[in-house]
């Protein structure tokens, strides 16, 4: 079957799904998609790894290939496989006699109802409302182009699995049966094809306001376009739900447009009010309790960590954050000189083993640990404590003596305009120390870090590439001790000077420093679909 010149892929649905004018800009102005960068390729790459692995619970599969808009040659092929008696198809192709056109992961023929199962590998670890979306546009595709289909089941990473040694892709994986579902949403993708295919052989750009929808569930690739009359800095930074909705209701998108009657947190009321005077906003009293639950030597530690859907290393799961790298900066007395520390594991198994007892030796056993957002580190050293029992004690001990630098500034005891209502150590450093960024750093944060050693770990990158990301590593992570460093500095400073105070909220008392305590559960609105055994 030849699909109609007129066409709609999957992800082209999903796209219109999220929003209309997305897709008109997508099949009209092409000019303004952006290129793919570093960070969306890994995921892509992360992807198809997880896609290949998968294939190997059903294998001696043949896979339909052919260049990406090739859809009437993957369509024919997909017809040709079956006519020649194959029952596991990769990339199987439909096309609908309306222009719908959709590929599925893995194509199996039941052997109970000679139909055929549709199964679809997703790398998150869980369902996803979004997922739901997708299958159901696959469901409607291929049968629609006459395929009798039995099933539908979505095979996802199992986020319990615990790497030891070669990993059986049947422990890795976890398949749900979302058939019932998604079948109920089949009516609204009728539907939708429709309207979609209808838009995009319009001339005319459809009439869409920014929102939510923006971001969710993926930031859209034509944000930067329809986003640029709204300033760097602005209702959107401050405010979410139904508050962010009202303002934008009237219209309203500047900070200093924001009634006087309109209610506040006092986090926005101190955010506010300092960027309307460009005044520094302090609490001097809160600022002494912080610098006084410090006790010297003073070390200042960051992790870097590297992850993976698929674990790289034994006793992970997928997605564990597993360290490899620290910056430790010591200070043995206030104002003190500066000793530092470093540790970057070069080999490619666990870097946790060497790590760890060289982590304990360097922290000694006294003095406070100074981390940025202590969730973070203070979780690492739990997952190293569970996994290296013999050194349990000494990990916790660490937790134990850790001091939150982020505290200060997220809960406002220091405040400038110029950290734009974020508490990110990217934004605090350059609005109190300005001569100091990361602009000029070959890596500028954790993401690309972390991505750029899972390339060395990996071995795909070569010698001489491997030398230099391993040296900006150390330049970056050190970075980030030495900026924690400055901002004590900062705090410490502010007990003596006297900026222009901005009023305090007359309803705001003070609240003792706390962190949140991350969560590695992922939840889906959809309702809970049937796990079953695919693999037996």
């Amino acid at each position: 079957m030849a699909c109609p010149k007129l066409r709609l892929s999957k992800s082209q649905f999903i796209k219109g799904h999220q929003c209309p004018l997305a897709l008109w800009y997508f099949k009209h102005r092409k000019d303004l998609i952006p290129p793919i960068d570093a960070a969306k390729q890994a995921l892509f790459d992360s992807g198809h790894d997880v896609g290949e692995l998968a294939k190997q619970i059903y294998p001696n599969g043949l896979e339909i290939k052919g260049k990406f808009f090739e859809i009437t040659k993957f369509v024919n092929d997909t017809q040709t496989a079956i006519a020649n008696g194959e029952t596991v198809i990769y990339e199987a192709a439909a096309c609908t006699a309306a222009g719908l056109y959709s590929r599925i992961d893995i194509l199996k023929k039941n052997e109970i109802t000679h139909q055929w199962d549709l199964i679809e590998v997703k790398s998150s670890t869980s369902v996803k409302e979004y997922h739901l979306d997708d299958m159901a546009v696959q469901l409607y595709s291929f049968e629609q182009a006459g395929f009798p289909i039995n099933q539908c089941h979505l095979m996802h990473v199992n986020n319990q699995f615990v790497k030891n040694g070669e990993i059986n892709p049947k422990d890795l994986f976890v398949a749900e049966d979302i058939t019932e579902i998604v079948r109920g949403r089949l009516d609204d993708v009728a539907k939708e094809v429709n309207d979609l295919i209808a838009l995009i052989d319009t001339k005319e750009a459809p009439e869409k306001p920014i929102g939510p929808h923006c971001d969710v569930p993926f930031e859209c690739d034509f944000k930067h376009h329809c986003w640029k009359h709204i300033p760097e800095y602005s209702v959107y930074s401050l405010f979410r739900g139904e508050k962010l909705q009202e303002l934008v209701s009237q219209n309203i998108s500047r900070l200093q447009d924001i009634p006087a009657s309109f209610e506040l947190t006092d986090k926005q009321q101190i955010d506010i009010k300092a960027y309307r005077h460009d005044e520094i906003y302090k609490e001097e009293s809160n600022i002494k309790a912080f610098l006084d639950t410090l006790t010297y030597p003073l070390y200042y530690l960051d992790y870097e960590t590297l992850s993976n859907a698929i674990p790289l290393v034994d006793n992970t799961s997928p997605y564990q954050q597993v360290p490899f790298q620290y910056s430790l900066h010591i200070q043995k007395k206030p104002g003190g000189k500066l000793e530092h520390k470093a540790f970057l594991y070069e080999g490619n198994e666990d870097p946790r083993t060497t790590l760890v007892p060289q982590l304990i030796k360097d922290c000694g056993q006294s003095g406070s640990v100074v981390v940025y957002y202590k969730a973070f580190e203070a979780t690492r050293n739990k997952e190293m404590a569970e996994a290296y029992p013999d050194y349990a004690d000494a990990l916790l001990a660490l937790n134990e003596r850790m001091v939150d630098l982020w505290v200060p500034f997220n809960s406002r005891y220091l405040y400038s305009p110029a950290m734009k209502s974020s508490a990110s150590i990217k934004k605090v450093l350059p609005a109190f120390v300005p001569d100091m960024n990361y602009d000029e750093l070959e890596i500028k944060e954790g993401e690309s870090a972390s991505r750029l050693y899972v390339d060395c770990f990996k071995g795909k990158v070569s010698d001489a590439e491997k030398k230099k990301i391993l040296k900006a590593l150390l330049v970056y992570c050190e970075q980030d001790t030495l900026a924690m460093v400055k901002l004590l500095e900062v705090l410490e400073q502010q007990q003596s000077s006297t900026p222009a105070p901005i009023p305090a909220p007359t309803t705001k008392t003070p609240k003792p420093p706390t962190t949140p305590t991350p969560t590695k559960t992922e939840t889906s609105k959809a309702p809970a679909p049937e796990q079953i055994d695919l693999f037996s």
